[in-house]
């Protein structure tokens, strides 16, 4: 039997396939035949990309792929099926829908790479539009509302992170949020590469397997960014600081790609890289968000702090309830009660006093400033934090930092530029240039934004402590730096409208400061 029910309709499957094979479009269907494991394999040492991106495929492929399609072969993969198991992955499994669409996109990669040698079509194939339409309109609500931080918020989120990590986190955030920057161009900028009024982004360093690697920018968008005069300062005060840190404690013997020691910019407070997901759980949550994270079955805790030092007030360890709660000692990094005259001098340096106002004090005077005041009495106004920007994440500041420049209206080749983006690839695109007038108007505005945050910054606390003789004193004596000229100034009136959208943007009722612990 030949399997064609006439001799014509062999004749015409016969014309058909030779016409494929003159075309180019003919697949053997004994090619079809391979496992999927096996195809997996051989396709994936085909690949030449980024470590992080060969990570991410082989957890997709070996957590999403492997268990269900091993030993299936490629012909027997239809479409249906790999819809219903997308599908299951929710569902079923219990991940993610986002996880559950990038397995299908790797899946689609690799059989992608088998059409038209060993497949006529592409089974994973998403088609265009598919999908419930009310379920593509919710995903371009959301990322329409995703946060991002205002220059104001960016002050009030990096003052929290310097009262918590030190004055190197509210450098690393103010950096964060005026430059556009990625969080791994962060952690991988080079001393070498600030060159006063502009900085070469040059590197990053990314998170793999527990430990970081150097490589160039995503996408290679390497690039010299402008640096505003503020941001020049800081900087300058930042790397000329003796207590920073710039030399990494990575190991010298680390083997390629992974970092074997070297100089950054920015660093952790004991000389160790920052990982993203502690960063966030630790500081950013907190700072945010008001409150610490939930984890491993515990619930989330409101962060209590302090106004014994000064305001937003210094927070207590994380406690699970307010009721329960008893007032404790505030962590004081690097000092104690044993440390010697020099060793709190020093400390005291390193969180922005500056020296000449500390040298005239004594042992016992440092203490009480920096070691005894970390006591917390009964007589002493605990508050909890209210939220600034729930949700922001350090992508957040990049978002923020392109609707800054939107709002600003700077030329869209230099936004391109300054952000590492490719570009549409239209005609426009091609021809402008980026001109010195263009830069100007970007320095003057981004110097503008800062200046006017903190102006924002001192009304917003003129109007919580109207009823008081004075203003309260920032927590982070870097701040309470930069704020002092702008106490000294006359400035609009914008705390009566402007103090009760703080927090939530929502929120139109001036929170009281609750006390706790008595």
């Amino acid at each position: 039997m030949s399997g064609f029910p006439t001799r014509r309709a062999a004749e015409n499957y016969a014309n058909d396939q030779e016409a494929k094979i003159r075309a180019g479009n003919y697949v053997d269907p004994r090619a079809g035949q391979i496992l999927v494991n096996t195809w997996i394999d051989t396709w994936f040492r085909s690949l030449d990309l980024e470590p992080s991106t060969l990570e991410n495929y082989r957890f997709l492929l070996e957590t999403c792929v492997r268990p269900f399609f091993a030993e299936r072969t490629l012909a027997s993969l239809t479409a249906e099926e790999i819809n219903a198991w997308e599908r299951d992955l929710v569902k079923v499994y219990g991940y993610s829908k986002a996880t559950a669409k990038a397995a299908r996109s790797r899946l689609g990669t690799a059989l992608a790479a088998a059409v038209p040698s060993r497949l006529a079509t592409n089974p994973a194939a998403r088609p265009r539009a598919s999908g419930k339409r009310a379920d593509r309109r919710v995903q371009r609500v959301l990322e329409k509302r995703r946060a991002y931080a205002t220059p104001l918020e960016i002050v009030l989120i990096a003052e929290r992170l310097g009262i918590m990590a030190g004055p190197g986190a509210f450098m690393k955030t103010v950096f964060a949020g005026f430059t556009g920057a990625r969080w791994s161009e962060i952690l991988g900028l080079d001393p070498d590469c600030v060159h006063g009024d502009t900085i070469d982004l040059d590197w990053k360093l990314y998170e793999l397997n527990g430990h970081f690697y150097r490589g160039r920018p995503k996408d290679g968008s390497i690039r010299t960014i402008d640096v505003p005069p503020f941001l020049q300062s800081l900087l300058r005060r930042h790397l000329d600081d003796a207590q920073t840190t710039t030399r990494c404690t990575c190991s010298a013997d680390a083997p390629d790609p992974y970092c074997s020691g070297g100089q950054y910019v920015f660093l952790g407070p004991d000389g160790g890289h920052p990982r993203r997901s502690t960063f966030s759980r630790r500081f950013l949550r907190p700072a945010a968000d008001g409150v610490y994270p939930g984890q491993r079955g515990k619930p989330t805790a409101p962060v209590v702090a302090s106004l014994v030092v000064g305001w937003p007030g210094v927070p207590l360890p994380a406690s699970g309830s307010f009721r329960g709660f008893q007032p404790g000692r505030v962590r004081a990094t690097g000092v104690n009660s044993r440390s010697t005259r020099a060793a709190l001098l020093e400390h005291g340096v390193a969180q922005g006093s500056p020296r000449e106002e500390l040298v005239g004090l004594t042992r016992e005077q440092l203490l009480d400033r920096f070691v005894r005041g970390a006591y917390v009495s009964r007589d002493s106004t605990l508050v909890s934090w209210l939220p600034i920007m729930s949700g922001l994440t350090m992508h957040g500041f990049r978002h923020g930092h392109e609707t800054m420049m939107a709002e600003d209206r700077i030329a869209e080749a230099l936004r391109d530029e300054r952000m590492g983006h490719i570009g549409d690839g239209t005609m426009r695109a091609h021809y402008t240039h980026v001109t010195d007038p263009m830069r100007g108007e970007l320095l003057e505005a981004l110097q503008r934004r800062w200046e006017t945050a903190l102006m924002e910054r001192v009304e917003l606390e003129r109007y919580w402590h109207r009823d008081e003789a004075a203003s309260a004193r920032s927590a982070l004596p870097l701040l309470e730096e930069l704020l002092q000229p702008y106490r000294d100034t006359a400035v609009s009136k914008i705390g009566s409208h402007f103090a009760p959208r703080i927090g939530q943007r929502r929120e139109r009722k001036r929170p009281t400061p609750v006390r706790i612990g008595l």
